[in-house]
């Protein structure tokens, strides 16, 4: 008999009408588990959430401005890996646990993109060959924060941006190569100052880290994952990192 082992991995949370009841069940327990014990984990509170209705849940999910990646563990026999290519939510194993996620909205364009005037002169200038994206809203369960979860979740990020950037940006050339031109995304990681994991992983992310800021974070950015009723922002202090990545 094979034995079994237990591994992680990182896959969008693509769904569409009628969700899935287990799809509602697990985001919303998720969710509502990390603000009981990890507050700082996301941009939003317990009460504002503990009240919402399940059609509110529902269009949270499906809203596409925000892209979720779901960390689930999965039994496979020792020894085997973990297929690379993405996984749609109604293959996962129906004894898949759900343990962490985060939250990805993009692809903006320069004019939609509202980091660089939080970061003021220590931004770069943004190109046409970039993307801009937001990361925020991680939370992973204390048991299963570990090197192979994380390694799962930087992977996933890393692929989920080339891909979408990829289909989101023309190919043009260079005009005295020939070359293509090089593809990137411009990301920035939005966080409450007290969120470590966050501040951990998005360094692992960064190809080259380029500003900085430590403020509170005084008007609503679209595409963050923000709750309704979530009260103040200026009242969650927030920083906010930003770095290029090669596609």
């Amino acid at each position: 008999m094979d034995e079994k082992v237990t591994s992680y991995r990182v896959d969008p949370l693509i769904v569409t009408k009628p969700l899935p009841a287990k799809v509602l069940i697990n985001f919303k327990s998720l969710r509502l588990e990390a603000l009981r014990t990890s507050p700082q984990s996301l941009l939003s509170t317990l009460e504002a959430e503990e009240g919402l209705s399940d059609s509110q849940w529902e269009a949270t999910i499906l809203d596409p401005a925000h892209q979720y990646l779901i960390c689930h563990t999965q039994l496979q026999s020792a020894g085997s890996t973990t297929p690379s290519s993405e996984c749609a939510v109604d293959e996962w194993a129906e004894d898949d646990a759900w343990v962490g996620m985060l939250c990805l909205s993009g692809p903006y364009r320069k004019d939609e993109y509202a980091v660089s005037s939080l970061l003021g002169s220590t931004a770069m200038v943004f190109d046409e060959h970039e993307s801009g994206w937001y990361i925020n809203a991680l939370f992973m369960q204390p048991d299963s924060r570990c090197k192979e979860s994380a390694t799962a979740i930087h992977e996933a990020v890393l692929d989920h941006l080339r891909f979408q950037t990829d289909q989101y940006l023309a190919t043009t050339f260079d005009d005295a190569t020939g070359l293509e031109k090089p593809k990137k995304a411009r990301l920035a990681g939005i966080l409450r100052t007290d969120n470590d994991p966050f501040s951990e992983l998005f360094e692992s992310l960064a190809g080259q880290n380029i500003g900085w800021a430590n403020e509170p974070l005084r008007r609503k950015i679209a595409g963050l994952d923000v709750m309704p009723d979530a009260g103040s922002m200026e009242e969650l202090r927030m920083q906010v990192m930003e770095s290029v990545i090669e596609c």
